[in-house]
């Protein structure tokens, strides 16, 4: 039972996750929905299995750059990462690479949503690095 997750877990990582990481993501979002522009001229050259084997590489990059980046806030802002921050980078991956998702604002519905959700507890505009003075 240590590493299941509850609703509440989720919803309380999509709220300790800074307001930054939301408007990057939608920004990236939005970039790796104009199909024509990213991904034609990067995987034009290649067809059939060399091209879901690059889809897959590109999935799970994704998803592992978006755990490393949104654990260390997570961790900062709630005092403990486990199986939620797994599952909240996994939303956030997820999001990133559905289809035609650029134009919708999802992600930041969600962020509204567990911020009021947690009576703005997490709520964080830029998160804190530490080692660096600030």
């Amino acid at each position: 039972m240590n590493n299941s997750v509850m609703g509440s877990d989720v919803v309380r990582g999509l709220a300790a996750v800074p307001f930054v990481f939301y408007l990057m993501a939608e920004l990236l979002d939005t970039i790796v929905d104009m199909n024509k522009v990213v991904y034609t001229p990067l995987f034009k050259n290649y067809s059939g299995h060399v091209a879901i084997g690059l889809t897959i590489i590109t999935i799970v990059c994704m998803f592992f750059v978006t755990l490393w980046a949104l654990s260390g806030s997570i961790t900062l802002s709630i005092g403990s990462a486990g199986a939620s921050s797994v599952v909240v980078a996994a939303i956030f991956a997820l999001y990133l690479l559905a289809p035609n998702t650029g134009k919708e604002k999802l992600l930041l519905y969600m962020f509204v949503g567990a911020t009021i959700a947690t009576k703005f507890a997490y709520l964080s505009i830029i998160p804190s690095f530490s080692g660096f003075g600030l």
